[in-house]
């Protein structure tokens, strides 16, 4: 699936990102997903916006924000 900014997704936290407040997941795709406001969810379903998505050889990654 494509994924573009402003798009609304739904992925579970795998783990803790890099940066502060920041939750890894991954899509149904196995799109890699970087959540910022998702720090300390591990295991949580968190809904999202699309903020940027970046294209590489492997696949897209892609840097979302918690909905408030």
């Amino acid at each position: 699936m494509e994924y573009r900014q402003g798009d609304e997704i739904e992925v579970v936290i795998d783990r803790e990102g890099l940066g502060i407040d920041q939750g890894v997941g991954h899509l149904p795709d196995d799109t890699l997903v970087v959540v910022v406001g998702a720090g300390g969810r591990i295991g949580q379903s968190v809904q999202a916006t699309v903020i940027a998505v970046q294209r590489t050889p492997l696949g897209a990654s892609i840097l979302a924000a918690t909905k408030s």
